[in-house]
């Protein structure tokens, strides 16, 4: 199966446009997405899943019960294309155990090193959004460095887990591909320079010449 592309936006216009490049498989999403459209959540999510397949929202960090709540009222825009993101946090640990119950499609995120992360999946998280850049910035371990440690450990253990790590350069996605990462989101600021290759768009021109001969013919 093809690694899967998430595009990181919230913004209806941007997205109706980074979904037709059929290169993304849905829309995933943080509080900052969100609040830069100034829009009620769930009238916005009306408006992107008719825009993407599968819609990704992020809970905002409370009890449990107040998580589960948001949930439930989130699910309900779209039950067939919504989809929970968690903050991994003690009681985010024990709502990823609930939503699972209830059969739904769960990320962890805000996932900081690979033994928190194995805590996420014993709760039952079907993907993974690590928080790498947090300790690279304090100088403890390199992003690249934690999410191979992340991936290493679900091949050895043979879990159906993803990690969806962030990409901010085309190039990350063989490095992180290699290592056997199965998702990647890139931000709706970057998606023109991720689908944009210089070489590609010279060897079409090349061909420009030969094609207007043809069309004398």
């Amino acid at each position: 199966m093809a690694m899967e592309f998430w595009l990181a936006d919230a913004d209806p216009d941007r997205v109706s446009r980074a979904m037709a490049s059929g290169v993304f498989s849905g829309v995933i999403t943080n509080p900052a997405v969100v609040s830069a459209t100034k829009t009620n959540p769930e009238k916005l999510f009306a408006k992107l899943c008719e825009l993407a397949p599968v819609c990704w929202y992020q809970l905002r960090h409370g009890s449990e019960s107040e998580m589960i709540e948001e949930a439930n009222r989130m699910v309900a825009v779209d039950p067939k294309r919504m989809r929970i993101k968690v903050p991994s946090t003690r009681a985010g640990l024990a709502v990823i155990k609930q939503l699972k119950a209830k059969g739904w499609t769960v990320m962890a995120t805000c996932v900081p090193t690979a033994p928190w992360m194995m805590l996420a999946c014993a709760a039952g998280a079907d993907y993974i959004a690590p928080y790498g850049s947090m300790l690279q910035k304090r100088g403890i371990h390199g992003k690249y460095a934690e999410v191979r440690n992340m991936q290493a450990l679900i091949d050895r253990q043979q879990m159906d887990v993803k990690i969806c790590t962030g990409l901010y350069s085309v190039t990350e996605i063989e490095d992180f591909a290699a290592v056997g990462v199965k998702a990647g989101f890139v931000w709706g600021k970057d998606v023109e320079d991720f689908l944009t290759q210089p070489i590609a768009e010279e060897a079409v021109q090349a061909f420009e010449k030969d094609w207007d001969a043809i069309g004398g013919y």
